[in-house]
């Protein structure tokens, strides 16, 4: 018997592209049992688009929860309180402007069917532009998820390659509910919650992706998170801001993965990267003193382990 599917769905303010991502769920080949959709408080016509999506999906033998939040939560807690009621085995996280493509759920389903011990899953995607039409690139591409990664992916490096950098996007991961009981609540700051959850599946079990691009991925001006973000905020600060998460995003997870009686050795990674962003966060003014500390980090080889290897200790060197 296949498991139970739910799917999270968060939305505000989306009706310009809403309806297509509604019709998208349910056109999947393998009808999810549950969705969970939770309003951010919308004041644009998303309520009534989700309204009327009830019945229809209803109608399909699918259990829908809509609820619309007292007031403005923000996309982490929104997201929380949506997982929270999710019942199903297999949970899908969906954002309100992509477009699924009909085989998405089977695909996933029958690889977590194959792989009892396949923690969490995600795939390619075709980026779409705001009129729905394909763009040049896909998913993995634009996130520079080479091939050799996805090798140690399917290899069981998952856990090593999350903690150097995020490669599982919301939109196109899935995983089992057991993963929520290590994952929420989710954190409040420092961690977006697909990289969170992503991270603490690797750390019990196994996390793999799939080839195929399983959805289109809109970029648009309104992107809150992701690919299509804008950002004006001078290149240096950005990176002084990068390495800053960065140092609170290791703190946190090495300060969560103490309570979950983790492996000594998968301990000792995590306290790793800590004292890696640690170095990294605060080296000195002067560019002469930054030398042994980044030298130290290069030689220990953690530059190579937790960020872009020469490039990122060259840059920690030189920049202002």
């Amino acid at each position: 018997m296949p498991p139970s599917v739910s799917i999270a769905v968060c939305t505000y303010n989306g009706e310009h592209f809403l309806q297509q991502q509604l019709d998208s769920l349910l056109a999947q080949t393998h009808r999810p049992d549950q969705i969970v959709i939770r309003d951010d408080v919308s004041s644009d016509d998303s309520l009534a688009l989700l309204r009327a999506f009830v019945p229809r999906a209803e109608a399909r033998g699918i259990a829908v929860d809509l609820q619309v939040n007292s007031h403005n939560l923000g996309y982490r807690r929104n997201f929380d309180g949506a997982l929270r009621a999710c019942t199903g085995e297999i949970i899908f996280l969906c954002d309100q402007d992509d477009v699924w493509h009909a085989d998405k759920i089977a695909r996933f389903c029958t690889e977590f069917d194959a792989r009892p011990g396949l923690l969490a899953l995600h795939c390619d995607a075709q980026l779409i532009d705001e009129a729905g039409q394909p763009l040049r690139q896909r998913l993995f591409a634009a996130l520079r998820y080479s091939p050799a990664d996805r090798k140690r992916m399917h290899a069981g490096y998952g856990f090593l390659l999350m903690l150097k950098r995020n490669l599982m996007t919301g939109a196109a991961m899935a995983f089992r509910r057991s993963v929520l009981a290590d994952a929420l609540p989710l954190p409040e700051t420092g961690w977006v919650h697909d990289a969170w959850i992503g991270t603490l599946a690797a750390m019990r079990g196994d996390i793999d992706s799939l080839p195929e691009a399983l959805i289109g991925y809109r970029l648009h001006s309104n992107n809150q998170l992701g690919l299509g973000g804008n950002d004006a905020t001078p290149r240096a600060l950005q990176r002084k801001r990068q390495l800053e998460a960065e140092c609170v995003q290791s703190a946190l997870l090495l300060a969560h993965a103490r309570t979950l009686a983790l492996p000594e050795p998968m301990l000792a990674w995590v306290e790793r990267k800590q004292r890696h962003m640690s170095v990294r966060a605060t080296l000195p003014t002067s560019r002469l003193r930054r030398v042994p500390a980044v030298m130290g980090e290069l030689l220990s080889g953690n530059y190579m382990k937790f960020g872009s290897g020469i490039l990122s200790a060259g840059i920690d060197l030189v920049r202002a």
